[in-house]
C-alpha cells in the first residue's frame, strides 16, 4: 500500500518524498516486499522465527512491540525488545538480523535523510524561515544515529499503534503524517546526543564527524569499565587521543568529564547491586573503589546523601 502524493515536498535537488509505503510482512511475503523504492516506509512484521542481512535505507527504526529482535552489526550486538528501539542509517552497507523461537511483532520504519536534515535543521536554527533551501546531508552524520535506546512514552505509544495498524491495514491518517510525528519525537528524544555532536567546536565537517566517532568509542570504554581500574590514559590512547585532548573535547561534547561520567556510571550501578542483595562493602570492591571511604564520599557526592541513608527501592 502506497499513501501520499508521489511528488516531493520541497522544489529542487533537496526535496524529500511526502509519499509513504506501508506494508505487512510474514513468512508467505516478505521476500517479495522486503524491496522498495520508497524513501519514506513502514514495514510490520509477524515471525516467530527469522533470520536475513538486510541493507539500511535512509534513516531506519527498528522496533518491537512484542518478542524480541536481534541484530549484528560490525560485531556488536544489539538487542530490540522491552521498549527499546535500534537507530541504524545508510551509512552501513548490511547488518543481520534474527528472531529466535519466539512470536515477535515489530515495525522497521524508513526515513528519507532529507525529511531527517529538515528536522535537524530546524531543530538548530529555530528562527531561519526559509532554512530548507539549505538542507544537505552533512546534518545527518553516521554516528549521530546509529544507536539503541529505550523509547520514551509518546514514541513507545506511537510505535505500538503502528505495529498493528499496519498489520491490520487501518491506518486512519495519511501515513507520511506518521513518519512526521514519528521523527519529531525522535529526534526530540536524541536532542541531548545530538547536541552533544554539535557542541564540539571545529571548523571542518570531517574533522567534528572523526572526533565524535573517537568520543563516543571513549564513552563505551568508559561504559564497559565499570568494574576495573582503566586509567583515563588508557580510554584516551584507545581513541587516539592525548589524554588532555580527551578531556578538553569530552567535557566540551558532553558538558561533563570523563572521571565525573565514570564516577556517576559507577554509583548507578552501585544502586541495582545493591538491589540484588550486595552490602556496600562488597559493591564498594566490586566496583574497584579502593575502600568503603572512599566509596561513600563518591556516593554522597552524587546522591546527596550517604549509602547507608539512601533509600533503595
Amino acid at each position: 500500500m502506497n499513501t501520499g502524493v508521489q511528488i516531493p515536498f520541497r522544489a529542487g535537488a533537496t526535496a524529500y518524498s511526502s509519499s509513504c509505503e506501508v506494508v505487512h510482512v510474514d513468512a508467505t511475503n516478505y521476500h517479495s516486499l522486503k524491496r522498495t523504492t520508497s524513501e519514506n516506509r513502514v514495514m510490520s512484521s509477524c515471525f516467530t522465527s527469522f533470520e536475513d542481512e538486510v541493507r539500511p535505507r535512509g534513516l531506519g527504526l527498528k522496533f518491537a512491540a512484542e518478542g524480541k529482535e536481534s541484530y549484528w552489526l560490525q560485531g556488536k550486538h544489539y538487542s530490540v525488545s522491552d521498549g527499546k528501539y535500534f537507530l541504524v542509517n545508510d551509512s552501513v552497507d548490511t547488518l543481520d538480523v534474527g528472531i529466535q523461537n519466539a512470536m515477535t511483532w515489530s515495525v522497521c520504519v524508513d526515513v528519507d535523510v532529507k525529511l531527517v536534515n529538515e528536522v535537524l535543521l530546524q531543530m538548530l536554527n529555530p528562527d531561519e524561515l526559509d532554512s530548507y533551501h539549505n538542507i544537505s546531508r552533512y546534518l545527518l552524520t553516521p554516528d549521530l544515529f546509529l544507536r539503541e535506546a529505550v523509547a520514551g512514552k509518546q514514541l513507545q505509544s506511537l510505535l505500538n499503534n503502528l505495529v498493528y495498524a499496519s498489520a491490520s491495514h487501518k491506518i486512519e491518517r495519511p501515513a507520511i503524517e506518521v513518519i512526521y510525528e514519528l521523527i519529531t519525537l525522535l529526534v526530540q528524544e536524541n536532542r541531548e546526543a545530538i547536541s552533544s555532536y554539535y557542541n564540539l567546536k571545529t571548523s571542518r565537517l570531517s574533522t567534528r564527524k572523526e572526533l565524535f566517532r573517537r568520543l563516543l568509542l571513549g564513552k563505551e570504554v568508559l561504559d564497559d569499565s565499570l568494574f576495573t581500574d582503566l586509567s583515563m590514559k588508557q580510554v584516551a590512547e584507545a581513541c587516539c587521543l592525548s589524554e588532555f585532548r580527551f578531556y578538553r573535547l569530552f567535557r566540551q561534547c558532553f558538558g561533563d568529564s570523563p572521571y565525573n561520567y565514570l564516577l556517576r556510571k559507577r554509583i548507578g550501578e552501585s544502586v541495582g547491586l545493591r538491589k540484588q542483595g550486595l552490602s556496600w562493602s562488597e559493591i564498594a570492591y566490586t566496583l574497584n573503589f579502593t575502600d568503603l571511604a572512599a566509596f561513600s564520599k563518591s556516593f554522597k557526592k552524587i546522591k546527596g546523601v550517604s549509602p547507608s541513608k539512601a533509600v533503595i527501592s
